[in-house]
C-alpha cells in the first residue's frame, strides 16, 4: 500500500457472499487496519456515514452498486470507492464512474487484481491529497484569523445553537474557511447541531501539539455539507480533566494560522479553558436570555471580565429567545445589565426543535424565517458587515442586502469548498 498508511475498509456486499476468500486475505494484510464486512445496503449507509472509512468496496447488483456509490461520493467525497460486479462493459463502466467509482472490478474478484488497484488508488489518493494541501498553502492569508467565543454564564441558554448557526452562516456570507470548535468538554453537543459524529476529537490534537500541521488538521476535524469544518469535543467526559488552558491557547493559535474564522462554543462556567479563549478573543458574544437569573449571572460576569480585563477583544450582548412570551420587558434588561444589547434571536422554539432534532442548521433549514434572519445579520455583523442586529418584529419579506450578500459571497463559496 501507499506510504505505509493503514486504511480502514468496508466491504458491503450480499449475505451468502459474506465469507468470500478474497474478503478474509485483505483483512490479513499488515497495511489495512479494519475491515468491517456489510450485507444489507441501510446498515452499510449508516456504518459508512459513522465510520467515515478510507475505502468501500461495493460487491452487489448494478443498481444497489450505483446507488451506493452514489451516497458515498456526495458525502464522503474523500472515500475511494471500488465497484465489484458481474459484469464489466463500457455501459456499467460508465455508469459507476459517473456516480463516484474509481474502478471497477469484475466477478469472480481476482485478489492480485483488487490489490493492485487499492495500491494504485491509494497512491493516486495521497499524491491529490499533497497538492490540494499545498494548494491551500499557497492560497492562505498570512494574517491570523478571527477568534470568534460563543459564552453564558448560564447554563441552557442556547450557546450552542447560536455558536453552530454562526460558523454556518460566517461561511455562507464570508466564502471563507471557517472552523466550529466544540470547547464544551464534558458534553459538547456541536456534533448533534450538524449532524456529525467522528471517533476523532479535539483530544487528538490536543495530544499532538508540538506535530501539528495541516495534514493532522484535515484528519482529525469533520467537513459539514455547508463546508464549515468542525472540531468536536471529546467522547467521553473524562478527558476534559486533562486539558488546561496552555493547551487550548496553542491549539487555537495553530487554528487561526489556517482559518478565516474560528468559531468557539464554550461551557457556562469562567475556568482555565473558558478563561483563555475569552483572554484570546477577537469577538466574543456574550449570551443571555430575558430570565433573571440568566440576566443576574451575566451582569456579573460581564462586571468581572472588564474589572480583570480577561478580554482584549470586542464583546457583543446577545439576548436569545428574545422577544418571547412573558419575558422581561427591553428595557428592563438594559437598565439591569446596564451594557448595550447588539443583538436579539427571536423564541422559536417550534423551528429551533426542529433544527437540533434533524441536526440541520436554521440558517439551512429555514433561512427565510425570523430567527434564521437574525442568525445570518449576526454572522454578518461578525463579518464585519453594517447590518441591523437587534430586530424587535419580524420583516415581511427578506431582507434584500442580506440575500444579495449570500447570494454574492455563500453561493461561490459552496462551489469552490475545500476538501
Amino acid at each position: 500500500m501507499a506510504n505505509n498508511v493503514r486504511i480502514n475498509v468496508i466491504v458491503v456486499t450480499v449475505p451468502e457472499r459474506l465469507d468470500q476468500e478474497w474478503i478474509g486475505r485483505l483483512a490479513a494484510e499488515p497495511q489495512i487496519a479494519r475491515v468491517d464486512r456489510v450485507a444489507a445496503t441501510t446498515a452499510g449507509f449508516e456504518l459508512i456515514r459513522q465510520t467515515r472509512p478510507d475505502l468501500v468496496i461495493v460487491d452487489r447488483d448494478l443498481d444497489q452498486a450505483e446507488q451506493l456509490v452514489r451516497h458515498v461520493f456526495t458525502t464522503l467525497p474523500t472515500t475511494i470507492c471500488i465497484a465489484v460486479v458481474a459484469r464489466v462493459d463500457t455501459a456499467t463502466l460508465r455508469r459507476l464512474v459517473a456516480v463516484g467509482a474509481r474502478d471497477v472490478l469484475g466477478r469472480p474478484l481476482q485478489y492480485a487484481e483488487l490489490i493492485q488497484s487499492i495500491r494504485a488508488l491509494l497512491e493516486t489518493e495521497a499524491d491529490r491529497r499533497t497538492r490540494v494541501l499545498a494548494t491551500l498553502d499557497s492560497n492562505r492569508p498570512q494574517v491570523r484569523g478571527k477568534l470568534v467565543v460563543v459564552i453564558s454564564p448560564k447554563g441552557g441558554s442556547g450557546t450552542t445553537m447560536i455558536a453552530a448557526n454562526l460558523a454556518v452562516g460566517l461561511r455562507q456570507v464570508s466564502a471563507g474557511r471557517v472552523l466550529l470548535a466544540d470547547c464544551c468538554l464534558q458534553f459538547g453537543d456541536a456534533g448533534v447541531h450538524l449532524n456529525l459524529w467522528s471517533r476523532h476529537t479535539l483530544v487528538d490534537l490536543i495530544d499532538h501539539l508540538d506535530d501539528i500541521d495541516d495534514a493532522m488538521i484535515g484528519s482529525v476535524v469533520q467537513q459539514h455539507t455547508s463546508g464549515t469544518h468542525v472540531l468536536l469535543a471529546p467522547n467521553t467526559p473524562d478527558a476534559a480533566g486533562d486539558i488546561g488552558g496552555e493547551q487550548i491557547g496553542r491549539l487555537i493559535d495553530a487554528l487561526l494560522d489556517r482559518y478565516e474564522y474560528v468559531v468557539a462554543d464554550t461551557w457556562s462556567f469562567l475556568d482555565d479553558v473558558t478563561a483563555t479563549l475569552v483572554g484570546k478573543a477577537d469577538e466574543t458574544l456574550v449570551v443571555t436570555t430575558p430570565e433573571v437569573p440568566s440576566l443576574k449571572n451575566v451582569k456579573r460576569f460581564l462586571e468581572f471580565i472588564q474589572r480583570e480585563s480577561l478580554t482584549r477583544g470586542k464583546i457583543t450582548l446577545v439576548i436569545n429567545r428574545f422577544p418571547s412570551v412573558d419575558g422581561i420587558a427591553l428595557d428592563d434588561v438594559k437598565q439591569h445589565l446596564r451594557y448595550p444589547i447588539s443583538a436579539n434571536i427571536p423564541s422559536e422554539g417550534r423551528l429551533v426543535t426542529h433544527s437540533v432534532n434533524r441536526g440541520i442548521p436554521i440558517v439551512l433549514s429555514h433561512p427565510e424565517s425570523w430567527i434564521g434572519q437574525s442568525l445570518l445579520k449576526l454572522a454578518a455583523h461578525v463579518a464585519g458587515e453594517q447590518v441591523a442586529t437587534l430586530t424587535l418584529a419580524p420583516s415581511r419579506s427578506r431582507s434584500k442586502g442580506l440575500a444579495a450578500l449570500i447570494e454574492r459571497r455563500g453561493l461561490f463559496g459552496f462551489a469552490r469548498r475545500e476538501t
